[in-house]
């Protein structure tokens, strides 16, 4: 039996809605041979990324003293994910770990989460900013919305639909940074089509996933999306695949719908059901190894 890959789940975790840790944490235990590893950077009520919300309780001091009990152990992993951080010290303390304790052929995703609809979040400053550009210099993979690929190279927000050329000079400029994958989310265009587009450096490919726009706004999409891309990438999938999977599977995972629920729009402020089609997951990964 193949070794089980060891993987660093590193975000917040959130008692109301579904997203970052409580997120990860089932779709990686779902896509099999994964062992995790969480890192809490803050508990919170919900996730509205508010430093200054009376229900967040910052957990910065606690993130060294984690990084060092793994370094300790000698633990190396073969993935690690970074969701939402709270300050450019939470930044530093995951590029460290990316420094000491990542495997050989390692895959790190970073989430660069500042900020959407090109406004940063309250959480945001212009040294995020910097500790995100260099979080991203230590990362294989970074997945910023357009707002958040604007913020780190600097320039104006443009709000969408988009060219293919914009879309592709914002990748070759962000993979500067130094990941050999780059990933955009929000990418539209048409508004028929939403999804992401993707770089691969390695051969100079861009790669573009879509799937029929749904209106709306829907909490802990990205931390699915991220998630499924990791796991599908280190189930060895192509990048292009695992690209169009984790958007195929996101998709699946707004339109799904209990029964007894029947949810609206209103209903998706707790999450969306992406436990739901875990059996996915799981049947998909199963077959990769057979």
């Amino acid at each position: 039996m193949p070794k089980q890959k060891k993987v660093a789940i590193i975000g917040n975790i959130s008692s109301f809605d579904k997203c970052s840790i409580t997120t990860a944490l089932p779709i990686f235990a779902a896509s099999g041979g994964i062992e995790t590893y969480p890192l809490l950077t803050a508990i919170v009520a919900s996730r509205d990324n508010d430093i200054d919300s009376p229900d967040y309780c910052d957990l910065t001091n606690n993130m060294p003293t984690v990084a060092e009990y793994w370094r300790s152990q000698e633990l190396k992993l073969d993935g690690l994910i970074s969701g939402f951080l709270g300050s450019p010290e939470q930044a530093n303390v995951v590029s460290d770990i990316l420094t000491h304790c990542k495997a050989q052929d390692s895959l790190a995703l970073v989430d660069p989460i500042m900020g959407d609809h090109g406004q940063m979040y309250g959480s945001s400053s212009p040294k995020m900013v910097e500790a995100m550009r260099n979080l991203c210099k230590h990362a294989d993979i970074i997945v910023p919305n357009i707002t958040e690929a604007c913020l780190m190279l600097d320039e104006p927000y443009q709000p969408g639909p988009y060219t293919r050329e914009y879309i592709q000079d914002l990748l070759v400029r962000l993979s500067k940074l130094g990941p050999s994958m780059v990933v955009i989310s929000g990418v539209w265009f048409s508004k028929f089509l939403s999804g992401a587009a993707g770089y691969d450096t390695v051969d100079g490919s861009f790669t573009y996933a879509f799937s029929k726009h749904i209106k709306g706004e829907y909490k802990g999409v990205g931390d699915v999306f991220d998630s499924v891309l990791l796991s599908a990438l280190l189930h060895n999938m192509k990048f292009r695949n695992a690209l169009q999977f984790a958007v195929d599977f996101t998709h699946k995972s707004i339109l799904s719908q209990t029964n007894a629920e029947k949810k609206t729009l209103d209903n998706f402020k707790f999450g969306i059901d992406f436990e739901m089609n875990l059996p996915w997951i799981i049947k998909t990964f199963k077959a990769d190894k057979t």
